[in-house]
């Protein structure tokens, strides 16, 4: 799996800190972890024993299937109905013609902080990602030889304000950081230029 295990277990836990690590079942045993920057689906034949014991140590058991649960500090647990969950990061299903375009993790980033974001298609649209974030990402842990296929992605249906990253075993998506600090001028300059693709 493509997934960085640190940076997982560092950001799960900053959402359970805040009352905001949700943990849903699907009635096939597949797992969505949803915190408030990033989203996780994992088919069940592909979920890892680290990704599920960092999970058991943090909040105990998981949920039932079917079962969505909203997880924070000290405990807390908020059973949270289940079709309100966005159960389609688990479909891989992102054609074209479902209205997914392609987007490139450009080699620019910010004071450290934010990783300039460009559409393939139109180099105008530009999005800032949190670099932090974007560490979970690394492509050299794919299973190969268990199955996996390759990582493919970004991609993003809603004019990259979340990306998405998948392979047949698992897909995250990120949502996107608004730098407000930063002025129009240097948006507007980097809307002008073909960023060149930095390799995750």
């Amino acid at each position: 799996m493509f997934i960085k295990q640190s940076v997982f277990e560092k950001l799960i836990k900053k959402a359970y800190k805040y009352d905001a690590l949700r943990i849903y079942k699907s009635e096939d045993g597949d797992l969505i972890i949803d915190t408030p920057n990033c989203t996780l689906g994992i088919h069940k034949d592909f979920i890892t024993k680290e990704v599920k014991g960092a999970l058991i140590k943090l909040v105990g058991d998981l949920p039932e299937r079917t079962e969505s649960i909203l997880y924070g500090k000290g405990g807390n647990m908020q059973y949270e109905i289940s079709e309100m969950i966005d159960t389609s990061i688990l479909n891989n299903d992102y054609t074209k013609d479902r209205g997914y375009s392609p987007y490139i993790v450009s080699n620019v980033t910010i004071e450290k902080i934010y990783r300039v974001i460009q559409s393939e298609s139109d180099i105008s649209i530009i999005r800032m990602f949190k670099q932090e974030y974007l560490d979970l990402i690394e492509r050299s842990l794919v299973d190969i030889k268990g199955g996996e296929t390759n990582v493919e992605g970004p991609i993003s249906d809603d004019e990259g304000s979340s990306l998405r990253w998948y392979t047949n075993v698992c897909a995250l998506e990120i949502k996107r950081s608004v730098a407000e600090d930063y002025t129009n001028e240097l948006i507007g300059t980097l809307k002008t230029i073909k960023l060149e693709k930095c390799e995750e």
